[in-house]
C-alpha cells in the first residue's frame, strides 16, 4: 500500500513533461514504475495562456477528474469540477484548450491491450534527447533531418521503448464524460453509500465512489486488483494516515485496506485498474 501523507493543495507544483507545449504543472500523488505495470496519478494544473494540445490519441488509458476551472476537449466536451472523463486507449480526443486556469486529477495507466505505460520521468529524458535532433511545437515533433513530423508523445515513447508505436483498435470511439452528481447513491442515508460510474471493457476498468460519514468504515481495496483511492471532499483516516481532500492511496492485489470517515461526510473516488493474467 502507498499513501500520500502530504497536502496536495499546499505542496509545491513541479513542471510536467513538455513534449507538447509548456503550461502544465503537476503534484505527484501515487504511482508505480516498472515491470510492465506502471501508472501515474497526479494533480495537474493547466495554466492557460499558450498551452495547446492538438487532437490526438494514446496507446494507454486515462481517467480525468475535474477539480477546479474548466478545460475544453473539443467543441462539445468540457471537464469542470465534479466531472469525470474516461479516455480509452486508441480513442481520438481534443484539441485540448485551456481558456481559464483549471485543475484535474489524472490517472494514466496500461489499458486493456496491455501496450504498457511510459512515465513522465522516462519521457522527459527522451524529450531532452530529441530536442537535439529536432523541434517540439504545437504538440508534434519535427525532425531536423526533414522526416515527417509525428505526434510529440509518440516520438518520446518510441525513443524510450525503441519500438514503433502501434495504436490499439478502438473499443470506444470517443472518451466518456460523466457528471458524478447525476448518479444516485446506493445505500441508507447515514451509512456508507456507493455509486458506480462505469465498468469498461473486458479487463473491467472500474470507476466508483464512496460516501463515508464520520466514524464509518469502508473497505477500498479489492482482492486481485490494484485500486487507487482519491479523497474528493472531506477527510478520512487510512490505516493511521490522515488523508484530506485531494489526497490519494494506492492498494495492491493482496492488500486489505479500509478508510474511516474523519469529517461529517467524505467522498472517495475509487479507480480500479484493469486485471491481467
Amino acid at each position: 500500500m502507498a499513501v500520500t501523507t502530504k497536502d496536495p493543495k499546499t505542496d509545491g507544483w513541479v513542471n510536467a513533461s513538455e513534449h507538447r507545449t509548456p503550461g502544465i504543472t503537476i503534484k505527484p500523488l501515487v504511482n508505480r514504475d516498472g515491470q510492465g505495470r506502471s501508472f501515474e496519478f497526479n494533480i495537474v494544473q493547466f495554466g492557460g495562456g499558450d498551452f495547446f494540445s492538438p487532437r490526438h490519441r494514446h496507446n494507454f488509458d486515462q481517467i480525468r477528474i475535474g477539480l477546479e476551472g474548466e478545460t475544453s476537449y473539443g467543441e462539445k466536451h468540457l471537464i469542470r469540477a465534479r466531472t469525470v472523463g474516461y479516455f480509452p486507449e486508441g480513442a481520438w480526443y481534443g484539441p485540448l484548450q485551456v481558456n481559464q486556469p483549471s485543475v484535474q486529477a489524472i490517472l494514466q495507466f496500461d489499458g486493456a491491450s496491455h501496450c504498457g505505460y511510459v512515465s513522465y520521468e522516462h519521457l522527459d529524458r527522451a524529450t531532452a534527447e530529441l530536442r537535439t535532433e529536432g523541434t517540439f511545437a504545437g504538440g508534434f515533433f519535427e525532425p531536423a533531418n526533414g522526416d515527417s513530423r509525428i505526434d510529440a508523445y509518440q516520438a518520446s515513447w518510441e525513443r524510450v521503448t525503441g519500438q514503433s508505436m502501434v495504436y490499439p483498435e478502438r473499443r470506444f470511439t470517443t472518451p466518456i464524460y460523466m457528471n458524478i452528481d447525476a448518479f444516485a447513491w446506493v445505500g441508507a442515508a447515514g451509512s456508507v453509500r456507493r455509486k458506480t460510474l462505469g465498468v469498461f471493457g473486458e479487463r473491467q476498468t472500474t470507476i466508483s465512489m464512496l460516501e463515508v460519514p464520520a466514524g464509518a468504515q469502508a473497505q477500498i481495496s479489492e482482492p486481485g486488483r490494484t485500486v487507487v483511492g482519491f479523497v474528493l471532499t472531506g477527510a478520512v483516516d487510512c490505516d493511521g494516515s490522515a488523508l484530506g481532500a485531494w489526497s490519494a492511496v494506492r492498494t495492491e492485489e493482496t492488500d486489505q485496506v479500509s478508510v474511516t470517515g474523519a469529517a461529517p461526510v467524505s467522498e472517495v473516488i475509487l479507480l480500479h485498474l484493469p486485471t491481467f493474467e
